[in-house]
């Protein structure tokens, strides 16, 4: 069995921006086996693609990961 850690990190969002409020629509994670991901916090067929924004996000990721033995 493999003992790998699965960990991802927020890389770039999709927001809508209307009147004052910014709402984020998705979020990409990149994944330490190098895979990335999309998760959806609205319904992608109630928000119309040309409405939204996208911009990455600057994340500090930790040189090494602690891990505790049981």
């Amino acid at each position: 069995m493999c003992n790998r850690l699965s960990i991802a990190f927020p890389v770039r969002e999709g927001f809508v921006e209307s009147d004052a409020t910014i709402r984020v629509v998705w979020q990409e994670h990149r994944w330490n086996t190098g895979m990335t991901t999309r998760c959806w916090f609205v319904d992608p067929a109630s928000v119309c693609a040309e409405e939204i924004q996208e911009r990455d996000i600057c994340y500090q990721q930790p040189d090494q990961y602690c891990t505790q033995s049981v």
